[in-house]
């Protein structure tokens, strides 16, 4: 038995030439065995010969283990022919002496008919004189493949599917979905517990963008079965010294053999469909691997071209170009490199006798070996045999950074065959076609007549060619123009990269033009490759995507959305913003609010109606673009139309706008500059209007499938509102979006241009959603960060999710994409799936135009809307996200009706690791101090008593709830691997927070119908607040308020010196003093009292502590200041004129009266009457009466009667509480719907704050303090009164000042009331008190209004005397 086994294993070792033997027997020495066996002593193993080694393999691994072990290292060593000789016993014919093979195989080499050119055999030989060894031939010749070796190749393949537990998505059934599943890996340790989860772990170290990923192995004993002779171990004891030292055999049938990590990649390959394939390789591009160019298929003998899956690769980098003497840096940002024309440089090798590694050459060209690019066999992998590397063709970009020491100065794509090229024509044929320069690896004993037709098409080629020759140390002989040799023996890899760049640098300036991915498709299709896109649904979607782009073509960029999509530009920014001033009212004016508010519903319907006629006449582009997004679940024609649409609309857009943010970035920096030098130039006004104009450029020309699906939101809109019949088409908008949304598509949350969130077409989609897979519960996560903080790169890396649709922009809005939960973790977490809402970067320099408040808004919107809010900053500076968070703080204790509790979650990238846990803690404690210093200024402005710290709002723990990022890259971009610290952060932090669920009660994880509901109940609280979103801070917020509290006082002092003087003319004018008052006159009296204010508060702006913050407001307050001059100046003089027309007609009155009483009784004495004692008849009595009157009085009236409208006092109650109390919450639902029969009653919890050292501590009163405060109430009750009743005695007409010195007899008492107490009365203590004296002071005012009117004006003073007169005159 061992005869027959030693001569097996001598027939296939003597097959073995001198460098495979060498090969076989250096990684015999480093392949892992069972732990019963012992390597042969390297010693040992060098100095023997084949048949002594043939002795040593049966000696050291038994009869049975032998054969294993021979047939693996022979496969690793790629001699898989003679491995298979092996494993069928088949004996190899001929002589069975040692060197008779070798012998053999030379002289054919030389006697054959081998008569090439002298110039090709120069080119492949050196004149390096040649050992015995080196002038063998390692060439073996090579067989057609048979249908019994493919057969066994496919086997070996669908075993490797079982292992991996992935035969049930080939082929190509492995979906988006699948891939971004939230398991149990996406919790714990990605390390596998087995072969089956090898593909999960796989693709969790790929999300995270750890490039570990290359090394992932399962180790385990699983599977591995002993079946020899068990005994027992001796103890420490019984040991001797010899069985300690010495490892006894023991027998064993099979060996543990690992998967490839290359195995793994290739088969999710081989099982993904194209939109997983899409997003594995752009994660493997980002990751700084190679990818898959042509792939064989393992089961049937074709080749595949996956173009399609290569096209969504997106890449920055930087050329240097020579513009005369000048070199230039040449940016391209974000581009796809599927359409980017480059030379490429393709490396292959010849024979199965190569030893050196391309890959490791390619490594030390793109990145000086710092990374591995192309993965090779290293020796940790042990005996691992890759199954599906063989004949695939990979591809990776040189990416410049516009620096000195980039190895090239423009992009270059490199690719690499792997295995003997001698056996893959068609792959070799393809390269030689696609490639600017072929590098090509061999031994110089490789040239026979084997290979020498495919080198002499190489060598004939007129293109560039570098062969690298392993066996020679140096090349004497000049090279040619196109033709390089090097000899590489001896040489390290720096110095080989050098040469092979210094090579590559001149050939590929000879070369001929680049070619782009997109170019090599025909010549792909000339060799029969299956090409990803040439499918139908693909096929059918390029139909419908050009028909698309043929329209949009057509049209100038910046003009397409008001042409094409109509219903999204200024009639929705319209609607918005009429929406929005129906529940904030800051253009009122003179209107009640009921009726204010009636206009505007009114404009809304109207501009759905116009919206609604657009409908009817759906744009040529709109049609088309639903009509393919109808859904087709076995194709998914829809997806690949929407990703195809995408990229062709990239590709109109990029140039362009590449070019508006050059102009606008250079505008920007002209005004920047201009203002610090506090410039009043004329120029830096027309800069401004040109930044302005930019900007909306920009905007107009920016375009994605985004504002796409954002038309079909507003076509919904508008049917819904403005259409009394049930379309069709309305019925199947929101299911599209439904659809879309459930495969992994993001939906459009909040319309990032007019800032505003569609309600209606919002909750349609989740009903659609609903309906589709049920009220299944969800996870609210979202995330809120700056402009470039790296939260797209972070959440890409959490979940895979990439939100930003169009090119050469960050996201706008808000967008909301769902991620599912596998099922066996949805009772462990609580939920069913995570709905991530994901938001523009805040605070962008090119959004200079968006206004504050619409930050604000956002920011609150989404921290309200998740259960979790992960804030993301770059590095430490917290400035800009505190201001943001302060607002929100404010927001949140404004709308305490939601019945809301955010979390928060903070993540510092671009920080160095801390190893120091004191340093750590120091951090953390640091940071909570900053958000609690915030909370409790937020809350004292609020007047919040329960509030001090910032959890007490957005629930925090500075233990787990703070998170440090080390730096993305690892080394400089754009050709720097990421770093595998952060992968790990982000592996550790979605774990995090995927298990933060469970530290919430049930009750906060709300389903779909419930999210629907929390949407539109945030959004419309949010369009409630007219007031906190204005502000940057906490800091502004205070400022403002001073500042207002300060004008308050001004301007009351400016209406009480008014109101003196009111008294002051109206006496003189009643005592008959003063006939005219002239306008200068009373401008004389007002106007020193304005300039001492004025002065009072240009010296505020100036030396208070936060002028720099005041500075902003400065004009308005001044612009404020002076038109109340002038409103009290109106209405000083007018009321003079009044009282001077009434004290006129009074004076006229009874001058005449009794003239007219003695014309009446003439009169009467005139007429024929029979009985001078008789009583006249009443009713003639009293037409005698008004016709004597109408003749005689109606010259006492002024040829001009006085025409100004009564003054409407409810309006002005309601304008001056609105003004007076905006930064109250809700203000206008509190006017709004004011209960004027009800009474005040004071309610301790809302109207008292209580405090002990300065501290706010609880809400309770004691029962003297209750006492002070109803004394107090009282009081100001008394106090108001008595003014009403002041004002009614002085009959001065009515004043909007009277209302306010309401206010400020409130204000007054209430301050003086706290003074030195231990509590505060609350700013809704002050409105409610109010409100009521409001309402009463209103109806006496009315009264009051009529008084004076009767009294002063002409007309109706005479037609009050007119019935005073008639009655006088019926009296005997």
């Amino acid at each position: 038995m061992e005869s027959n086994l030693k001569t097996k294993l001598l027939y296939v070792l003597e097959d073995l030439l001198e460098e495979e033997f060498t090969k076989f027997k250096f990684q015999l020495t480093n392949t892992a065995v069972p732990e019963e066996y012992r390597h042969i002593p390297r010693s040992t193993l060098h100095q023997a010969s084949r048949v002594k080694l043939a002795d040593l393999l049966i000696q050291f691994y038994g009869n049975e283990y032998s054969t294993t072990v021979t047939e693996e290292v022979l496969k690793a060593i790629d001699q898989r022919n003679l491995a298979e000789k092996l494993r069928q016993g088949i004996e190899k014919p001929g002589s069975s002496t040692g060197n008779k093979g070798p012998k053999k195989r030379k002289q054919d080499k030389e006697t054959g008919p081998d008569r090439l050119p002298k110039k090709i055999r120069d080119l492949f030989t050196s004149n390096k004189k040649k050992t015995p060894n080196e002038s063998a031939s390692c060439s073996r010749d090579l067989q057609p493949s048979s249908d019994k070796e493919e057969t066994a190749q496919k086997q070996d393949f669908l075993h490797l599917l079982r292992r991996l537990n992935l035969e049930s998505y080939y082929p190509k059934k492995m979906t988006k979905v699948n891939t971004l599943l939230i398991n149990k890996t996406s919790l714990h340790d990605t390390q596998p517990n087995a072969e089956g989860e090898l593909p999960v772990c796989f693709l969790e170290k790929l999300l995270v963008l750890d490039y570990h990923l290359r090394y992932l192995v399962y180790r385990g004993n699983t599977g591995t079965v002993s079946t020899g002779p068990q005994t027992l171990k001796p103890t420490e004891l019984e040991r001797t010294f010899e069985d300690f030292f010495i490892i006894k055999r023991t027998k064993s049938t099979t060996t543990q053999t690992y998967i490839h990590p290359m195995d793994i990649q290739m088969a999710i390959f081989h099982c993904a469909d194209d939109f997983t394939r899409q997003y594995v390789l752009t994660k493997l591009s980002i990751c700084q691997f190679a990818l898959p160019l042509l792939v064989p298929n393992p089961c049937v003998p074709q080749i595949e071209f996956p173009l399609w899956s290569l096209r969504q690769i997106r890449r920055s980098w930087k050329e240097v170009e020579q513009i005369g003497w000048e070199k230039k840096i040449k940016n391209y940002n974000n581009q796809l490199i599927s359409w980017q024309p480059t030379h490429t440089v393709s490396f292959i090798s010849f024979g199965n006798c190569v030893s050196t590694s391309k890959s490791q050459i390619l490594n030390s060209l793109l990145s000086k070996g710092k990374h591995d690019h192309f993965f090779y066999h290293h020796p940790r992998e042990g005996n691992n045999r890759c199954l599906l590397i063989d004949g695939l063709v990979e591809i990776c970009w040189f990416f410049p950074g516009g620096r000195a020491e980039d190895r090239f100065e423009s992009c270059i794509a490199f690719t690499n065959l792997h295995g003997n090229a001698e056996i893959h024509e068609r792959q070799v044929r393809f390269l030689q076609e696609v490639s600017s320069v072929t590098v090509i690896l061999l031994s110089t004993s490789a040239f026979d007549k084997r290979n020498s037709s495919l080198l002499f098409e190489f060598w004939n080629s007129p293109k560039p060619l570098i062969c690298l020759f392993e066996d020679v140390e140096n090349i004497m002989e000049e090279n040619s123009v196109h033709k390089v040799r090097i000899g590489i023996k001896d040489l390290n890899k720096v110095e080989l990269a050098d040469k092979i760049t210094a090579a590559l640098s001149q050939l590929l300036k000879k070369s001929g033009s680049p070619h782009s991915l997109s170019d090599w498709a025909n010549i792909a299709r000339k060799y029969e490759f299956i090409i990803d896109e040439n499918q139908g649904a693909c096929q059918e979607a390029e139909k419908r995507t050009n028909i698309l782009m043929d329209i949009l073509r057509k049209v100038k960029l910046s003009e397409i959305k008001e042409k094409l999509l109509p219903l999204q530009g200024s009639l929705w920014h319209d609607w918005c913003k009429k929406d929005k001033e129906l529940h904030q009212l800051r253009g009122k004016g003179n209107r009640s609010i009921e009726k204010y508010k009636h206009e505007i519903e009114k404009e809304k319907q109207k501009i759905r109606c116009e919206q609604y006629h657009k409908v009817i006449n759906l744009s040529d582009l709109i049609n088309p673009f639903l009509e393919s997004l109808q859904s087709h679940p076995e194709t998914r024609t829809e997806l690949y139309f929407l990703r195809g649409l995408s990229m062709l609309i990239d590709q109109l857009t990029t140039r362009e706008l590449e070019n508006l943010h050059q102009k606008h970035s250079f505008l920007l920096a002209q005004v920047r500059t201009e203002k610090e030098k506090r410039s009043k130039r004329e120029s830096l006004r027309d800069w401004e209007a040109e930044l302005d104009a930019l900007t909306k450029e920009i905007r107009d020309s920016t375009l994605g499938i985004e504002h796409l699906m954002r038309e079909v939101g507003q076509i919904y809109e508008a049917l819904e509102e403005a259409s009394s019949q049930t379309h069709t088409l309305f019925v199947s908008l929101p299911q599209m979006a439904a659809d879309l949304m459930i495969s992994g598509i993001p939906i459009e949350l909040m319309d990032g241009d007019a800032s505003y969130v569609p309600l209606k077409w919002i909750a349609a989609v989740f009903d659609k959603v609903s309906e589709k897979l049920g009220d299944k519960r969800v996870f609210v996560l979202s995330v809120l960060g700056l402009q470039c903080s790296g939260k797209s790169t972070l959440l890409n890396a959490m979940f895979g999710l990439q939100f930003s649709f169009s090119a050469g922009r960050c996201t706008w809005g808000a967008y909301m994409q769902l991620l599912k939960v596998e099922e066996t973790l949805r009772e462990e977490l609580g939920y069913d799936f995570v709905l991530v809402v994901d938001t523009e970067g805040l605070r962008a320099s090119e959004l200079m135009n968006k206004a504050q408040n619409e930050e604000n808004e956002l920011a609150t919107f989404v921290i309200g809307l998740g259960n979790l809010t992960l804030i993301n900053i770059f590095g430490k500076d917290l400035s800009e996200i505190q201001d943001i968070l302060q607002i929100a703080i404010h927001a949140f204790l404004r709308m305490k009706q939601l019945n809301i509790s955010p979390r928060c979650l903070f993540v510092h990238q671009n920080i160095e690791e801390i190893i120091d846990t004191n340093q750590s803690m120091e951090r953390r404690r640091w940071l909570e101090e900053r958000l609690d210093e915030m909370t409790l200024a937020a809350a004292k402005y609020e007047q919040f008593s329960d509030v001090s710290t910032f959890s007490d709002v957005i629930k925090f723990d500075a233990k787990t709830h703070i998170h440090y990022f080390a730096h993305l890259w690892e080394g400089s971009p754009p050709m720097a691997p990421p770093n595998p610290c952060y992968s790990h952060s982000v592996q550790k932090l979605k774990s995090r927070i995927l298990k933060h669920a469970k530290e919430e009660s049930r009750g906060s994880i709300l389903k779909i119908s419930e999210l629907k509901v929390r949407v539109r109940d945030l959004w419309r609280a949010l369009v409630n607040e007219n007031f906190i979103f204005r502000f940057k801070n906490t800091q502004e917020v205070l400022a403002m308020s001073k500042l207002e509290t300060m004008y308050n006082r001004w301007t009351w002092e400016l209406r009480s010196h008014v109101l003196d003087l009111n008294n002051h003319l109206s006496s003189q004018i009643r005592n008959g003093e003063a006939e005219e008052i002239k306008r200068s006159l009373i401008d004389n009296k007002i106007v020193g009292k304005h300039e001492t204010i004025k002065q009072e508060l240009e010296r505020y702006f100036r030396e208070d502590r936060d002028r720099n913050i005041l500075a902003q407001w400065k004009v308005r307050f001044v612009d404020d200041l002076k038109n109340l001059k002038e409103e009290l100046t109106v209405e000083t003089l007018r009321k003079c004129e009044d009282l001077i027309s009434g004290k006129k007609i009074q004076d006229l009155w009874e001058e005449h009266k009794l003239n007219f009483e003695h014309m009446l009784l003439e009169k009467i004495e005139g007429m024929a009457v029979p009985t001078i004692g008789k009583e006249l008849h009443d009713k003639k009595l009293r037409d005698l009466f008004n016709n004597i009157w109408n003749e005689n009085v109606s010259i006492l009236l002024p040829a001009t009667l006085p025409s100004a409208e009564d003054p409407d006092i409810d309006i002005d109650l309601e304008n001056i509480l609105l003004e007076h109390f905006k930064q109250l919450p809700n203000i206008v639902n509190k006017i709004r719907y004011r209960d004027a029969k009800k009474t005040f009653h004071i309610n301790y919890s809302k109207h008292v704050i209580t405090f002990q050292k300065l501290q706010v501590y609880g809400p309770s009163v004691e029962e003297f303090e209750k006492d002070i405060i109803n004394k107090t109430t009282a009081q100001i009750v008394k106090l108001v009164k008595e003014l009403i009743h002041k004002r009614e005695q002085l009959n001065e007409g009515y004043s909007s000042s009277y209302f306010h010195e309401i206010l400020q007899v409130i204000h007054k008492e209430a301050e003086a009331a706290s003074q030195g107490a231990r509590f505060m009365l609350t700013n809704r203590y002050k409105l409610e008190l109010a409100l009521e004296l409001f309402q009463e002071a209103a109806n006496s005012f009315k009264k009051m209004c009529i008084t004076f009117k009767k009294a002063n004006n002409p007309a109706l003073y005479l037609e009050s005397k007119r019935e005073e007169s008639f009655t006088n005159f019926k009296l005997p």
